[in-house]
C-alpha cells in the first residue's frame, strides 16, 4: 500500500506539471500574436517555440499517463491525453502563414485543453485507486 501511495504521488506530482504547461502552452497561444506585431523577433522563433512545448508536453504527459494507466486502467484518460497530443501536433505542423494562426490557435487551445482535462481525470482515478488499494484498480466505484 505505501509503494502505491507513493507512486500515485509521483504521477500527480507530472499530472500537476502537465496541467501547468498545457495551460502555458495556452497562454503562449494567444499572447504571443499580440506580441509578435510589437516584438517581431517572437515570430522568428514561433516555430520551435511550439516544438519545444509540444515535446515537453508529450514527455511530461508519458511521464504521468504511463503509470497512471497500468495503475487505473482507464482508456477514457488515454484518449482524452491522445487527442489532445494530436490537435497539438496538428497545430506545430501547419503551414507558416496569417490564413493559419486562427485554425493553429484553436487547434492548441483545444489540444490543451484535452491534455489538462486528461491530467485531471489521471489525478482523479490514480487518487481513487490509492483509496481502494487494490492491484490495477477496476473497481466497481469507479466511473468508467
Amino acid at each position: 500500500m505505501y509503494t502505491s501511495v507513493l507512486n500515485s504521488g509521483r504521477v500527480a506530482v507530472w499530472d500537476k506539471t502537465g496541467m501547468a504547461t498545457s495551460m502555458l502552452c495556452i497562454l503562449h497561444c494567444i499572447v504571443t500574436p499580440l506580441l509578435a506585431a510589437s516584438l517581431p523577433i517572437l515570430a522568428a522563433t514561433e516555430q520551435s517555440t511550439h516544438i519545444g512545448l509540444t515535446l515537453a508536453l508529450m514527455t511530461i504527459g508519458l511521464l504521468a499517463f504511463l503509470p497512471g494507466y497500468r495503475r487505473h486502467g482507464r482508456r477514457s484518460m488515454v484518449l482524452l491525453g491522445v487527442i489532445g497530443f494530436t490537435l497539438l501536433c496538428a497545430a506545430v505542423a501547419l503551414p507558416e502563414g496569417s490564413s493559419s494562426e486562427a485554425i493553429e490557435m484553436a487547434l492548441t487551445v483545444t489540444g490543451g485543453s484535452f491534455l489538462i482535462v486528461a491530467h485531471m481525470s489521471n489525478m482523479y482515478f490514480c487518487k481513487i485507486c490509492s483509496v481502494c488499494g487494490q492491484g490495477p484498480c477496476r473497481a466497481s466505484h469507479t466511473i468508467k
